[in-house]
């Protein structure tokens, strides 16, 4: 029972230091907190652009290349992944733009107001537009592989069927993870009244 009593008094005092730590924060610290995070999330956002601006112009020189412009299964594939990844580009760009309208130095309501509106916007993007895009661009994707089937080998054609759907699933799986992340930070704003 004695033990039990002191491991309690253990932990009171442990999440008594916790919530005395929270509240010496200053508003300096505050900032240079926001202004980190705000610099990962803008980091992100460029990492992002260009992995999908350099996947954009793969594409479009492929289509080129292939001389894809005869109306076929393979230009209406191609097509479909380069418009989906434009849209992509446009709507990271939007958010880029939101993000950097959102100044650490506002007051701590205005600016989690602030970065709230921005994850709602994000919230928008994942739960519409994200999967509208990730969707079409897989079915470009397929529409392309009779011309693969067609065109290379049968072995070629069979590595570009696994590492193209395994691609789509590890993605996926990158992408959920990554929607986590922002939704949790939307619903710890919610929280902040």
């Amino acid at each position: 029972m004695c033990t039990k009593m002191t491991e309690f008094n253990e932990i009171q005092d442990l999440w008594n230091l916790q919530n005395q730590s929270q509240l010496n924060l200053d508003s300096a610290d505050l900032i240079a907190k926001s202004e980190k995070n705000t610099k990962i999330l803008r980091r992100n956002h460029y990492g992002t652009l260009a992995i999908i601006s350099v996947t954009t112009l793969i594409l479009v020189y492929y289509f080129f290349w292939v001389n894809a412009h005869h109306m076929n299964g393979l230009t209406l594939g191609l097509s479909i992944m380069i418009v989906m990844l434009i849209s992509r580009i446009v709507l990271e760009l939007n958010s880029a733009q939101k993000l950097k309208a959102i100044h650490p130095d506002l007051t701590v309501l205005e600016y989690t107001g602030k970065v709230k509106t921005f994850y709602q916007w994000r919230k928008k993007i994942h739960f519409i537009f994200t999967p509208i895009i990730y969707i079409s661009y897989f079915i470009g994707f397929t529409l392309l592989l009779p011309s693969f089937k067609a065109s290379f080998s049968a072995g070629f054609y069979l590595y570009c069927l696994i590492s193209g759907y395994g691609f789509f699933f590890v993605f996926g799986y990158f992408l959920i993870q990554q929607i986590k992340k922002e939704m949790q930070i939307l619903e710890i704003l919610n929280r902040v009244k």
